[in-house]
């Protein structure tokens, strides 16, 4: 009799659309799960103590994700939007990780190319996001900084919205605290930043890592053969023979 009329209770709740019944299915599938973690990284739950993250184990959109001094970690949805997230960061989504916002530190946001896009919310900028990999930083004296390994972003003043910015792989933007004007873009070095980044070393490889392989060569090209020709070597005039000496 019992198991009965608990089929009947869960039928009704399917069948009358019971909002805590859906409300579980859209959280479940916002949800991200934590697939790396290097050294000290803690979950920070609402109304409850931070506790240590544990890898693979389930992120809902309510908990908070915090690093502390030379720790890293990555989080994966279900469409493979992938965060990772350096040293010293405070992190927390939205929209099963298509709204970020970030108090501090530094993360590196990649976006299938095929999804709906995503935002990256701080106090001085927001940057908007489609099939794109970036690394976004909140740097000293409250600047912040967004560099573009493949894709474009587009960047946005809070204080002036109509200071926007189309930002491409290869160029990096440093905003100052405060600003209402929008500097012109850097040119970076991306083959040395895939080296040396926290947010790249030590971790898989991206699922956009071609993308950026073909932003690299792009940049590589754009460069001239004179700046190819130091960089091979043997062959390059760095290594040519010296003149023969000339007249005593």
């Amino acid at each position: 009799m019992k198991n009965g009329r608990f089929i009947f209770l869960s039928s009704f709740l399917i069948l009358t659309g019971w909002p805590g019944a859906s409300a579980v299915g859209e959280t479940a599938k916002g949800d991200a799960r934590v697939t790396q973690l290097i050294h000290e990284v803690s979950l920070l739950p609402p109304n409850a103590a931070p506790r240590p993250a544990v890898r693979n184990e389930t992120v809902a959109e309510t908990i908070s994700v915090k690093t502390g001094g030379n720790s890293r970690a990555e989080l994966t949805f279900a469409d493979q939007t992938i965060t990772r997230l350096g040293a010293n960061t405070l992190y927390s989504f939205k929209n099963a990780g298509r709204r970020v916002e970030l108090n501090s530190g530094s993360t590196l946001l990649r976006v299938p190319k095929d999804s709906r896009g995503a935002a990256i919310i701080s106090s001085a900028v927001t940057i908007g996001i489609t099939g794109t990999t970036v690394i976004f930083e909140s740097i000293r004296g409250g600047a912040s900084r967004l560099t573009v390994l493949e894709g474009t972003a587009r960047l946005t003043l809070v204080r002036a919205r109509d200071q926007q910015r189309e930002v491409a792989a290869g160029q990096s933007f440093e905003v100052a605290a405060g600003a209402v004007r929008l500097p012109d873009p850097k040119q970076i070095d991306l083959a040395a930043l895939m080296k040396t980044s926290p947010l790249i070393v030590g971790f898989r490889p991206l699922p956009s890592q071609n993308l950026i392989n073909n932003a690299i060569r792009q940049q590589q090209q754009q460069r001239g053969p004179q700046n190819q020709n130091q960089r091979q070597g043997p062959q390059g005039p760095q290594n040519a023979p010296p003149p023969p000496p000339g007249p005593r």
